[in-house]
């Protein structure tokens, strides 16, 4: 059997690998570019007031307790650096938003007699996934406006803007005539203008871009939209690698090993999270610089797979030095103090969710327990050279066998191994068979060159 015939859904093992190893790139197939574009901007409109509000649940009035009556809808917006360099996520931006209520009327406004009120009105600073979520309700209309919702994106430097985006989100009709068809919005009248006939989004290029995706949840719906800025960020610190933060991806354990994904901790990395995508890649290989992040393991360029303001994942380059080595990382800001990590040929460690180990069947399908008999795939990291031989950073695009022996142990008894090699770039696949064991959690412990993996990985073994 060879790794062929485990033609598994590597999206199903990536969900298993743990916070690291659930960004590595497996193969060329799954190197996806992530959905970024630009966001057309729109006019800010006359309505917006700096109230300073950071909340999530715009609804309530916060000058006496209030709710705003309406459907429920809860929005998530993902805010994504694009740039020359790439896209990224947004992590620290402030997103404001703001919209009528269901009989058209904003708050804090003379001309809608509101002054003092605050409701639907409200920001969030965006988390380290670029992501933030309101909970609000379905917007009303006005004369001579679509259905809309405003928002604004700002950057700043401590207290000092740095730089703002605005622009206006939008709904499907067909959702809108069902929800203001509903009380308190029919109290309002129908309303005069769609989208086809709103003079600001159809003067808008890609409009598109700003509908959002609705969906139907529980008593409201739930919207999401992706929103693509290129704004001012503040300058980059210089990266600091935290003690003992260059490690195994799959097992956490120091060290690195030559064609290993290795996760590197600290702090500075980068203003942006930016995972790597097809259009990243060089030459058929993984970059060497991703977000204007690089990486050096020994003085020899690392191929880079995720950055992130406080993590980074690479892949170790080829290097047949062994012991102490300097990691470095640089970004704008100059290149960081080196710390010193362990280099050996083979680092073997398997990815493991929970201290179970990432185990799928044939048919792609996760192994929640196994029985003596079965035959399943394991995966890990750190194995060393396959022949064919495979470079490092190089997408793989054809399995290859590793070049020496690996034995598996499960619960102490030897488990049957049919193929051992490279599945995807730095992924090590394993089809095992699993040996006669009584029921209950096992230890699983791979030795390759009288190296064990680590120790507490683990796989549940059910009765015949």
């Amino acid at each position: 059997m060879n790794a062929d015939n485990f033609a598994v859904n590597r999206r199903r093992i990536l969900g298993l690998f743990g916070a690291a190893g659930a960004r590595l790139m497996l193969g060329s197939s799954n190197a996806e570019a992530e959905t970024c574009a630009a966001t057309p901007a729109e006019t800010e409109g006359p309505y917006f007031v700096e109230e300073n509000l950071n909340r999530s649940d715009i609804r309530v009035d916060p000058s006496d307790g209030s709710v705003q009556p309406g459907v429920p809808l809860t929005l998530k917006i993902t805010v994504r650096q694009v740039s020359n360099s790439g896209c990224g996520v947004l992590p620290g931006a402030r997103v404001e938003i703001w919209h009528c209520n269901a009989g058209g009327v904003y708050s804090d406004e003379a001309a809608n007699n509101s002054r003092g009120r605050k409701f639907l009105r409200g920001h969030q600073i965006t988390d380290a996934n670029g992501v933030v979520n309101f909970t609000t309700i379905y917007p009303g209309w006005y004369t001579g406006r679509a259905v809309h919702i405003h928002f604004k994106v700002r950057t700043y430097s401590g207290s000092t803007k740095l730089d703002e985006f605005t622009s206006q989100l939008y709904f499907d009709e067909s959702i809108t005539d069902v929800v203001h068809a509903q009380s308190p919005y029919n109290q309002h009248g129908q309303r005069d203008t769609r989208n086809s006939s709103d003079s600001i989004f159809r003067g808008t290029s890609n409009a598109d871009r700003l509908m959002l995706n609705l969906t139907k949840a529980d008593q409201g719906y739930s919207a999401t939209v992706d929103v693509g800025v290129n704004l001012k960020t503040p300058a980059v610190s210089s990266a600091v690698i935290t003690s003992n933060g260059v490690v195994n991806a799959a097992s956490y354990q120091p060290g690195v090993a030559p064609g290993a994904w290795i996760t590197i901790f600290g702090q500075n990395f980068s203003n942006t999270t930016q995972t790597v995508s097809t259009s990243d890649l060089v030459n058929g290989n993984l970059p060497t610089t991703l977000a204007g992040v690089s990486v050096k393991i020994d003085n020899r360029d690392a191929f880079i797979q995720f950055v992130s303001p406080t993590q980074i994942n690479v892949q170790a380059p080829a290097d047949s030095n062994t012991g102490t080595v300097q990691v470095t990382v640089t970004n704008s800001a100059g290149t960081s103090s080196p710390v010193i990590a362990t280099l050996q040929p083979v680092l073997p460690a398997l990815f493991t969710s929970q201290n179970y180990v990432a185990a799928i069947r044939s048919d792609g399908t996760v192994v929640q327990s196994a029985r003596p008999g079965d035959i399943v795939s394991l995966y890990g990291t750190g194995f060393g050279p396959t022949n064919p031989p495979i470079a490092p950073g190089a997408v793989v695009q054809t399995a290859a066998p590793l070049v020496e022996a690996v034995a598996f142990k499960i619960g102490g008894i030897e488990a049957p191994v049919s193929f051992a090699g490279l599945s995807a770039t730095g992924l090590n696949q394993f089809n095992i068979t699993i040996p006669s064991v009584a029921a209950g959690d096992h230890e699983v412990i791979a030795t390759i060159s009288g190296v064990r993996s680590q120790p507490g990985a683990l796989l549940k073994v059910a009765d015949y």
